[in-house]
């Protein structure tokens, strides 16, 4: 999971170590795919106690990550990288189901996975993210 060196740093330090971990992600695992989950606008509310104050550092970290993702697949020999960056509305692969159903339904199908080590589900959103992409755009929850 991509997340900044210190929750009490400023938001575009936290932004560019993102960058960073995803700049080194890529180098070393080489994906044919980089899938990206871009807002629908309603992120931030829950986590901020209904101020929403996460949604502008959201949309700049996800913008910067995109672009990281988007400079790496189009660097290096054409033959070399032939990666696709698709962004992806969390509201399309999440068909509407509630979260914590698709933490269940993950923690149900990996063993390895541990709810409580993910806090935020975040983890469990990107094994889904990924299986829907897999699975061919398939419905959640899996």
């Amino acid at each position: 999971m991509l997340t900044g060196d210190k929750t009490t740093d400023p938001a575009e330090l936290r932004v560019a170590a993102m960058c960073r971990g995803l700049r080194e992600l890529l180098d070393e695992w080489q994906p044919g795919t980089v899938l990206i989950e871009w807002s629908s606008g309603h992120v931030g509310r829950r986590r901020h106690k209904g101020a929403g104050a996460g949604l502008a550092v959201y949309g700049i970290a996800i913008g910067a990550l995109w672009q990281v993702a988007m400079a790496w697949s189009t660097s290096g020999e054409p033959r070399e990288r032939q990666a696709q960056v698709c962004c992806l509305k969390e509201n399309l692969w999440t068909n509407g189901v509630p979260k914590e159903d698709r933490i269940a339904a993950v923690a149900q199908r990996f063993r390895e996975y541990r709810i409580e080590d993910d806090p935020g589900g975040d983890i469990a959103d990107a094994i889904g993210l990924g299986l829907w992409w897999i699975r061919g755009l398939a419905i959640v929850p899996i």
